[in-house]
C-alpha cells in the first residue's frame, strides 16, 4: 500500500495557509436543494469570531444525500463565472499519496481576484482557495474548484480540514463534505462560505458540523464587488506591535508548531506573522483539532 502523505498535507494546510442569496450560488446538480440557509440570519462580523454555527451546528445533508461510497461533484460556474457549491463523500483513500503531484494553479484567477500586499498584515490579502481541498481529492487545476478568499478565512477553514483529515487517517469511515460560497447579489468576492461535514458510519459521532466562516481579513476592508481592499487597522489579528493588538482574544496560536499560548505570553510575541493566530475558540475545540499547550503556558 502506498503511504499517504497526511503529514505533508497537514503541514501545507497549516503554513499556507441585503441577502438570501443561496438560490444564486447553489448548483442545481450538487444536492443543494436540502440547504435551508439564509445569509439574512447571519450576524455581521464584529471581529469577535471568525465563524458562526448554523442550524445548531447540524449539517443539512438529507438521508438520500448521505453515501458510503466516494464521489465528488462540482457545481458549474454561474453566469458571472463564480464558483458554486461542491459536495463530496471522502475517505482515507481519497487523500493523495507520496507520488501524487499538484498541478500549477498560478494562472487561475477566481472572480474577485484583486490581490495586493500589505506590510501591516504580513503579506498578500487574498488566497486562491479550493472549495474541495486537494488533500480530499479536489482538483487543483479546475476553475470550478476555486474562490477568492482572505488568508484569515482560509486559515480557519483549514482548522476544520485538518480535523477531518486526522479522522480519516484514524478510521476507515466516510465523511460527507460540502462547501458553498455565499455571494451578495452580483459581487465577485464571496462574503463567506458555508462548511458542512458528517461522518457516515458512526452517524456523525466523529465529525459533525455546520459553520459559516466570514471572508474577512483583520485590519482590512474588502470591496466585495471587485475584490479590492484597503487597510483600516480594525480587528487587528496579525503580529504587529503588542500595544496595537487588543486583548479581547483568548489565546495566541502558533499555527506551525500547533502550540497554544496565553495572550500575555512573551514567547508568543516572537511567533512569526505567517504562523500567528489570535484565537477566540474554546480550549477544548483547539485540543480537539490537534493543538496543545506550550510548555511556557501550561495551566
Amino acid at each position: 500500500m502506498r503511504k499517504k502523505i497526511i503529514g505533508i498535507i497537514l503541514l501545507v494546510l497549516i503554513v499556507f495557509g441585503g441577502y438570501k442569496l443561496f438560490a444564486n450560488v447553489s448548483a442545481n446538480n450538487v444536492n443543494s436543494k436540502s440547504i435551508q440557509f439564509s445569509y439574512d440570519d447571519i450576524t455581521e462580523y464584529k471581529g469577535d469570531n471568525p465563524y458562526v454555527y448554523v442550524n445548531d451546528n447540524k449539517p443539512y445533508f438529507t438521508g438520500s444525500e448521505i453515501k458510503n461510497e466516494r464521489y465528488l461533484k462540482y457545481g458549474p460556474l454561474d453566469s458571472l463565472k463564480r464558483g458554486t457549491s461542491a459536495i463530496a463523500c471522502i475517505n482515507y483513500d481519497s487523500m493523495p499519496v507520496e507520488d501524487d503531484k499538484k498541478g500549477d494553479s498560478d494562472s487561475i484567477h477566481p472572480t474577485g481576484w484583486n490581490n495586493a500586499t500589505y506590510e501591516e498584515i504580513g503579506g498578500a490579502c487574498q488566497v486562491r482557495t479550493q472549495i474541495i481541498p486537494w488533500c480530499f481529492g479536489g482538483s487543483d487545476t479546475d476553475k470550478k474548484n476555486y474562490i477568492t478568499a482572505s488568508p484569515y478565512m482560509t486559515d480557519n477553514m483549514n482548522v476544520y480540514v485538518v480535523k477531518i483529515a486526522r479522522y480519516l487517517e484514524e478510521t476507515s469511515n466516510h465523511v460527507m463534505y460540502r462547501v458553498t460560497p455565499v455571494f451578495n447579489k452580483e459581487e465577485l468576492m464571496c462574503r463567506g462560505v458555508l462548511m458542512e461535514a458528517y461522518s457516515v458510519e458512526d452517524n456523525g459521532e466523529g465529525i459533525c458540523f455546520n459553520v459559516f466562516l466570514y471572508n474577512v481579513q483583520p485590519g482590512l476592508d474588502y470591496i466585495y464587488s471587485t475584490g479590492e481592499s484597503k487597510y483600516t487597522g480594525r480587528f487587528i489579528d496579525v503580529a504587529v506591535k503588542a500595544d496595537d493588538v487588543s486583548n479581547d482574544y483568548d489565546y495566541i496560536l502558533n499555527n506551525r508548531s500547533m502550540l497554544i499560548h496565553k495572550h500575555d505570553c512573551e514567547n508568543a510575541l516572537r511567533i512569526g506573522t505567517k504562523n500567528k493566530i489570535y484565537s477566540y475558540a474554546d480550549e477544548s475545540e483547539l485540543i480537539q483539532v490537534g493543538y496543545r499547550w506550550a510548555e511556557c503556558c501550561k495551566q
